[in-house]
Formats: structure tokens, sequence, C-alpha cells
């Protein structure tokens, strides 16, 4: 029985993708599925971080062109640099050469949202 990644958004790939992105994307879902764990966070770092050792490229440019092919997660499944320049690219204006992807916008949305929602699940009535 195959384990269900909740709220998480599985990356997809495009018809439009480069060679690199497909190769990431192939070898990330190869190493997610060869995870073992409860932890879905832990288990997509761990697939960034091995997906980053094979392909001999750092885990912040996986992870990137994972979020640009769609992935989304909560902030603990990314490298730590990665999640820091998101995080300070998205304070900057759209039309600065140095803003956030679209993509990259909507993540720091979806890490808002999940905050929110974690925040009103917790609430003592």
């Amino acid at each position: 029985m195959r384990q269900q990644l909740q709220n998480v958004s599985l990356p997809a790939l495009s018809g439009n993708a480069d060679t690199l992105t497909r190769h990431f994307l192939t070898q990330f879902m190869h190493e997610l599925q060869r995870q073992r764990g409860k932890d879905a966070y832990f288990r997509i770092y761990a697939a960034i971080e091995s997906t980053a050792a094979k392909t001999g490229t750092p885990p912040e440019v996986v992870a990137r062109a994972l979020v640009e092919s769609g992935l989304r997660a909560a902030r603990e499944s990314f490298p730590g640099k990665f999640v820091a320049a998101v995080e300070k690219r998205g304070t900057e204006p759209k039309w600065n050469i140095a803003a956030a992807t679209e993509q990259q916008r909507e993540l720091l949305e979806f890490w808002n949202a999940d905050v929110t929602d974690y925040r009103r699940e917790r609430r003592f009535h």
C-alpha cells in the first residue's frame, strides 16, 4: 500500500520542461519512493538531498527546479538556504530582477496558508 502525502503537492512534468528539470524531477520521484518513514516532510527533504547528491548539484538548485515544476510542501521539506532565499525574494517588488518567480510566490502563499491553518486548528475554545 502506497503512503499518501498530506498537505503536499508533488511536481508534474510539463511539456516545455528542459532536460535538466526533467532529470531532477524523475530522480526526485524515484528517491521519494525509496524513502521510508512516516514524516512526509522529512521524506521530501531527504529526496531533495539524495537527488542533489546523485546529480552533483546543490540542493537549492534542485529545490528550485522542483518548485518551478509544482512542488508545494512545508518549509521543513526544503534546504535552509532555499527557504531563506525564497523568503527574501518574496519581499522584493515583482518588477525587481531579484524578485521571486510566480511559482516561488505561490510557495510562499502555501507556506503562509499552512501556518494559518495550523494555528486555527490549535486554538483553544
